[in-house]
């Protein structure tokens, strides 16, 4: 191979090595960006959310003045120990509360909210919400979810408590799990004789129970995964609420 000939070769490699940067480069940008345009608006939202809930009054569930600020408000959702201790708003589809906030301001962590089929006499309560963290990696809205994986946690926190109507109704928990959206959990329609008990059986639930709540939050941004925790109603308790002497509310059992 002449000296010439090589120096063109050389000169065709160092030309594709050229490409190769300037294509990766490209892709650097284009991924930059796109990063950017995710990112730069969730965080603004996840700091717009913390304000909002850091500025929700510190108010009894069962206070009118809940439906004054949203009349969707539907109950109070709490689980001891973890972040959810929040407000729940049922719409008029499942659409609106995906990205709208309680206090009603647009936002793609949106709120906490019941299936809108979820009315009247309901023997399954669906409650939505998204997964998030703030910077400090603290769990928001239904991030804690996951947590129940781990089965010392269950066993350390097997209630959800729901409030509403001058009620508590405490459910137990008999499931946390990863799943999709054809889960069995998702069913509604218990109008056919015997589709309650079958829908029980098929969620793993224990027979003879009167009614179930089921938890649901997306995983990661596979849009048909779902983490799910599903409690069995134990008790329904007629409960008040006091203030407590940091201006606070604590639940008032009868004795």
């Amino acid at each position: 191979m002449g000296k010439r000939q090589r120096a063109r070769i050389e000169q065709q490699r160092k030309k594709r090595r050229q490409r190769i940067i300037l294509c990766l480069a490209i892709i650097a940008t284009i991924c930059a960006a796109v990063l950017a345009f995710k990112v730069i608006p969730y965080i603004s939202d996840m700091r717009a959310l913390q304000r909002e809930i850091a500025s929700l009054p510190d108010l009894s569930p069962f206070d009118t003045h809940w439906l004054e600020i949203n009349s969707d408000y539907a109950g109070w959702l709490k689980i001891d120990d973890t972040n959810i201790d929040f407000p729940v708003v049922r719409g008029n589809d499942n659409e609106k509360y995906l990205t709208t906030t309680f206090r009603g301001e647009e936002n793609i962590l949106g709120a906490v909210f019941m299936d809108y089929r979820c009315i009247g006499e309901k023997p399954h309560i669906i409650i939505y919400g998204h997964q998030a963290r703030d910077e400090q990696d603290n769990r928001l809205l239904f991030g804690s979810l996951h947590e129940f994986l781990n089965e010392k946690f269950l066993t350390e926190h097997p209630t959800i408590m729901f409030m509403e109507n001058d009620s508590l109704y405490e459910f137990e928990i008999f499931s946390a799990r990863q799943t999709d959206i054809n889960d069995p959990a998702y069913y509604l329609d218990f109008s056919e004789p015997d589709s309650w008990v079958a829908f029980l059986a098929r969620t793993g639930a224990p027979p003879g129970v009167e009614q179930i709540i089921t938890l649901s939050t997306c995983i990661g941004s596979d849009n048909d995964r779902r983490m799910i925790v599903q409690g069995a109603l134990r008790r329904v308790v007629p409960v008040t609420t006091e203030q407590n002497e940091d201006g606070g509310w604590r639940i008032v059992r009868p004795e």
